[in-house]
């Protein structure tokens, strides 16, 4: 984007400036989010390297900050292209809140992540070369995330339990499905509700079931974006300020809009075991989307798959660990 650092049309008044970060997979951007008060708080950080450093050092500038200023981070979730500058903020004096699942995640034991992975990858039809790089890149992970969000530097909060940065109030929102420990936060800003959604809640789009990548857990994660819905639904929100996509105040849509993709995805997983099953969930993501070019489209059919196996409409058959998966016909 040629601005580095966005005064959102529809932001509240001028209190929140919107940093967007250019990124190399889709959708091709990040944002974060500055409130600017007495004690200024950034709500995630962008991604890794030179350019998002310089990005964030003259979004700060712009609103007549430096990273010495900001009192604190918030983060919603721990993927890199939202705690990617955590280390400049934290380096610079800023303290740092994370939910406690996530920073009890990034403590795992490398090898109990590696098992999981090849179970579920070899689960998927990934074998071989496949699962070791399966494995190589999610370790590879963990120690990046460890290393960018230490979490023994980090300030755990709990979710569902307010609690409070530099005088501001937080509500945490447990939001799962696009990461499983992913949380929402609400806060008031200027007399109205605002819910910095992350990657739980987009207008544009709905952001994979990543949920915990190829790992146990993955076939859940479907189900747990609707429940992630199903929380956000219970609340009411004037504005929001999402990692993706615009600031947006049509919350009551977009949550509508990402149900309706979910079934929309779960349909079409449904279409392709009923086509080509029995098969793996690889077979069945070729057929759905074609040539897989991002790990999120395997991560998507698991989910849906598993949903689809929770609704009676699926089975599988475990075939020296890999599941195929067809149809499940109604009893006579």
């Amino acid at each position: 984007m040629d601005d580095s650092t966005q005064r959102d049309p529809v932001a509240v008044g001028s209190q929140v400036s919107r940093l967007d970060f250019d990124i190399e997979w889709p959708p091709k951007h990040a944002a974060a989010y500055l409130i600017e008060e007495p004690a200024p708080i950034l709500i995630d950080t962008g991604d890794p390297g030179d350019r998002a450093e310089t990005t964030i050092r003259e979004g700060l500038a712009a609103s007549g900050y430096d990273p010495a200023d900001i009192e604190a981070v918030v983060v919603t979730h721990p993927h890199s292209d939202h705690i990617g500058q955590v280390p400049l903020l934290r380096e610079a004096g800023a303290a740092v809140y994370a939910p406690r699942p996530v920073l009890e995640q990034l403590e795992r034991d490398p090898d109990d992540l590696a098992a999981g992975v090849r179970e579920i990858g070899r689960s998927t039809g990934y074998h071989g070369e496949a699962i070791d790089r399966a494995v190589e890149q999610a370790q590879s992970s963990l120690r990046r995330n460890r290393r960018l969000l230490a979490p023994e530097a980090a300030v755990p909060f709990e979710f569902d339990e307010p609690f409070s940065v530099a005088g501001r109030e937080f509500e945490p929102i447990h939001t799962p499905g696009h990461q499983i420990h992913h949380a929402s936060v609400a806060t008031d800003l200027n007399g109205e509700r605002v819910l910095f959604s992350g990657d739980a809640l987009i207008e544009s789009f709905r952001p994979g079931a990543i949920h915990v990548g190829i790992d146990y857990g993955a076939y859940d994660a479907v189900e747990a974006f609707h429940r992630a819905m199903d929380r956000l639904e219970e609340r009411d929100f004037h504005r929001v300020f999402p990692g993706h996509g615009p600031v947006f105040t049509d919350y009551r849509g977009a949550i509508e809009t990402t149900r309706s993709s979910l079934e929309t995805l779960t349909g079409e997983v449904l279409e392709a075991v009923t086509a080509v099953g029995p098969a793996p969930p690889t077979e069945l993501t070729r057929h759905r989307v074609g040539e897989t070019r991002h790990p999120a489209q395997l991560l998507d059919t698991l989910g849906a798959l598993g949903t689809l196996e929770e609704r009676g409409r699926v089975e599988y058959e475990d075939r020296d660990g890999v599941r195929y998966y067809s149809f499940r016909k109604a009893s006579p």
